[in-house]
């Protein structure tokens, strides 16, 4: 299995040694069966002779199950919470790790306008082209709006035949990039609030530290972190705000440490390395 993770991560530039071994390997033989290969060396040889086949299995590493507001309960608390907490900032950015086809992006920014007049961007990544691709068309089947009101939908998307598509009123605040959590920087800084959920899961414990303190840095104080609700996180940083929603509040930087000496300072101390976004709507 090491020779075909080490294979990928060549070809492709991704860190996929940073997940799970028993993830990987699941993932792994699950593309093996669905080809019907009978053993890894046989299926490691079609993937040296079919480089169209390092996309399949990225694909496949990269679960997408995703839903608009899924879970509900979690943005029910960003818009009755924490959006009122911020909204006497004049511009809010928001950051959605991990966005699939950008149901979580764009439920943000719903969110954002049901409950704030700011203006605001949601900058989405995940590390899937072909999820990229169809998050920024906005299309969706109705069964993966089934936690949005009637009014809602009416309100933000428009049917097409049997599909409903975000409004471009929507879109304009969403931009989506391709981005790996587990080798990049941050996407941007002075971010009011990041949702990464269902994600770190898959990740082991040393990366999810080092996207723990990557978030820790790119928050504004104040900021604020939103897992999955099955996810623990390394406390880096952080308080718990709510248990069973599972978010997080980034603590202040003490005043004489780069980072937060009273929370692991070790591990979190170094100088940030974030970088800008580049202009315009892109991929989700």
């Amino acid at each position: 299995m090491k020779s075909i993770v080490n294979y990928v991560m060549k070809k492709s530039g991704l860190r996929l040694d940073m997940y799970r071994e028993s993830f990987l390997r699941r993932r792994l033989e699950l593309r093996m069966r669905t080809l019907g290969f009978r053993n890894l060396s046989e299926y490691f040889c079609y993937l040296r002779s079919n480089e169209g086949e390092i996309a399949e299995l990225i694909n496949a590493i990269a679960i997408n199950v995703t839903e608009f507001m899924r879970d509900v309960t979690p943005f029910r608390f960003f818009m009755e919470k924490i959006l009122p907490e911020i909204s006497e900032k004049r511009v809010l950015r928001f950051w959605s790790a991990g966005c699939a086809y950008g149901e979580e992006a764009y439920s943000i920014a719903i969110c954002s306008l049901e409950a704030t007049e700011c203006n605001f961007t949601v900058y989405a990544t995940d590390i899937d082209d072909e999820c990229l691709k169809r998050a920024l068309m906005g299309i969706y089947s109705e069964s993966q709006l089934r936690n949005l009101s009637e009014e809602m939908k009416r309100k933000y998307f428009e049917r097409i035949g049997n599909k409903l598509k975000v409004k471009d009123f929507v879109k304009k605040h969403v931009r989506f990039r391709k981005h790996d959590l587990t080798s990049q920087e941050p996407v941007t800084r002075f971010l009011d609030a990041i949702f990464c959920r269902n994600v770190l899961i898959y990740f082991t414990e040393e990366q999810k530290t080092k996207v723990i303190r990557d978030f820790y840095e790119a928050l504004v104080d104040g900021g604020y972190l939103i897992v999955g609700k099955s996810e623990t996180i390394p406390k880096l940083g952080f308080d718990c705000i709510s248990l069973s929603e599972k978010i997080y509040k980034r603590k202040p930087r003490h005043p004489d440490c780069p980072t937060d000496d009273r929370c692991n300072s070790e591990q979190m101390r170094g100088t940030s390395r974030l970088s800008g976004w580049g202009g315009g709507q892109k991929k989700r």
